[in-house]
């Protein structure tokens, strides 16, 4: 199955394709007028649409809407963006192949990109989520404070990977047997002392990847992929 992308569908609306998503079902996949394909609007709908116009632009009927259960846990990852911004690409798009809820971008003490721009990373979510099949496109918020977040509503199971050399547990030990968490991954740099006991003030359980130093993508994916293996 080929899975397409668009925000807004109706039983019995008529959708257009922006120009991208028009030319790869047009010119790559070779669909023609009449043809049915698979749309999600990433709010957990999957849509059946007849194509009536499938040149240039792609336009297509909706003609069946089935609503998709989301999984029974939620995953947010809060990461620091990296200072290449490719590396913050692919864990986006690996985490939404292994399934996330919410991705939160933070501003650290060490943090080396202050300013990260979504709509880049929103669209890699989209090719990510079509990719992987999945009818479900997490969240991904700006850039806030890490102070922020960690004051903010968040569920209860609460997790942050540091390099500092204090007592830590096993990731894959604290998430067993819960249903909802968040975990924070710092910059290159770590997160600060500082950052640390605030965290930890706030019900962070202080947790470890493994005995390898990782770096913040890697240490994400391997946070996402943990929680994942878990809950299988």
């Amino acid at each position: 199955m080929n899975l397409f992308y668009h925000p807004d569908i109706s039983v019995g609306s008529q959708i257009e394709f922006e120009s991208g998503e028009s030319i790869h079902i047009s010119k790559v996949l070779r669909k023609q007028t009449g043809d049915i394909l698979d749309i999600t609007d990433g709010q957990g709908h999957h849509a059946k649409a007849s194509i009536v116009v499938g040149k240039k632009s792609v336009v297509a009927n909706i003609e069946s809407i089935q609503k998709i259960a989301s999984r029974p846990f939620y995953l947010e990852l809060c990461i620091a963006p990296t200072k290449n911004n490719e590396r913050t690409e692919w864990f986006v798009e690996k985490a939404v192949e292994i399934g996330i809820e919410k991705i939160t971008l933070v501003h650290c003490k060490h943090s080396e990109r202050p300013h990260l721009k979504t709509e880049r990373l929103h669209k890699v979510a989209i090719s990510a989520m079509k990719q992987s099949l999945k009818f479900h496109l997490p969240e991904i918020s700006g850039i806030i404070p890490f102070h922020e977040w960690i004051a903010g509503e968040l569920p209860e199971t609460r997790c942050i990977a540091h390099c500092m050399p204090t007592e830590k547990k096993l990731l894959r030990d604290v998430l067993n047997g819960k249903k909802s968490a968040c975990i924070a991954i710092g910059p290159e740099g770590d997160f600060s002392a500082e950052e640390i006991e605030q965290a930890l003030s706030k019900q962070f359980i202080a947790v470890s990847l493994g005995q390898s130093r990782l770096r913040t993508e890697t240490a994400a994916l391997a946070a996402v992929h943990t929680f994942e293996v878990v809950h299988q």
